[in-house]
């Protein structure tokens, strides 16, 4: 029953954020683009038509929010979540002590967990399955980046790969990691995705988003690892 909950209903989108105010608007609280497109070989980024002249490439604008630690501590959170036109689902995640439950009841598919500041935060959404290995899943992503990004925002592909994590159950999770950077507005943001197969499926079963700033890299892969050995249905 667990493996249906999962892999026949809902993703796991979990979004971390840095910077004054990242969690206060829709637009920020989502940095992902749009995956849509079919998947190709990695491109350069579209040219502009005669019609629409690129902009010059952004001038990012520095931060001065310290790095996110390594070595913090983790606790377990037991949440329900509602997608839109499916039953409620519980599921269990591992996040940093300290960080805290946030719910908009617009939103019953997702919850945020924020640190005190709420400068951080861990949003959990559940969204339409995919159908898709984690590799092929990533390179639809990939395309979508490409076809969605301008040029000024200053896209850059840092990492791709695919590799296999053990869960805290011992079971093996195959995983497909991407890492960029890109410019929304003024600060140049750090984005790593990860779909991940839980055993005994070859598709993503669950999709995590982790963004912050280049100088969070250790810190946003510790929380990563945490959250992908931990991420699973109950009940």
């Amino acid at each position: 029953m667990k493996r249906v909950l999962l892999t026949g209903l809902l993703v796991l989108a979990v979004a971390l954020g840095v910077g004054g105010g990242y969690f206060a608007g829709d637009y920020l609280d989502r940095p992902l683009p749009s995956a849509s497109g079919d998947a190709s070989p990695l491109g350069n980024p579209p040219t502009p038509s005669p019609s629409e002249p690129s902009l010059p490439v952004k001038t990012p604008i520095a931060s001065n929010v310290p790095p996110l630690e390594t070595g913090l501590d983790y606790v377990r959170h037991l949440f329900t979540v509602t997608p839109k036109g499916q039953p409620s689902v519980q599921l269990s995640l591992k996040t940093p002590e300290g960080w805290t439950i946030s719910r908009n009841p617009k939103e019953p598919g997702e919850v945020k967990y924020l640190d005190r500041l709420k400068e951080r935060g861990v949003r959990v959404e559940a969204v339409e399955p995919l159908a898709l290995t984690p590799a092929a899943a990533q390179q639809k992503l990939i395309v979508g980046l490409r076809q969605s990004q301008p040029p000024e925002n200053d896209l850059k592909i840092l990492s791709r790969t695919t590799e296999e994590i053990e869960g805290e159950d011992g079971g093996p999770r195959t995983v497909a990691t991407l890492i960029y950077t890109y410019i929304p507005i003024q600060t140049l943001r750090y984005v790593v995705v990860r779909w991940i197969a839980l055993p005994g499926d070859e598709r993503a079963a669950v999709e995590m988003s982790i963004t912050g700033l280049p100088q969070d890299a250790d810190g946003l892969a510790e929380v990563l690892r945490e959250a992908t050995t931990t991420v699973h249905p109950t009940g």
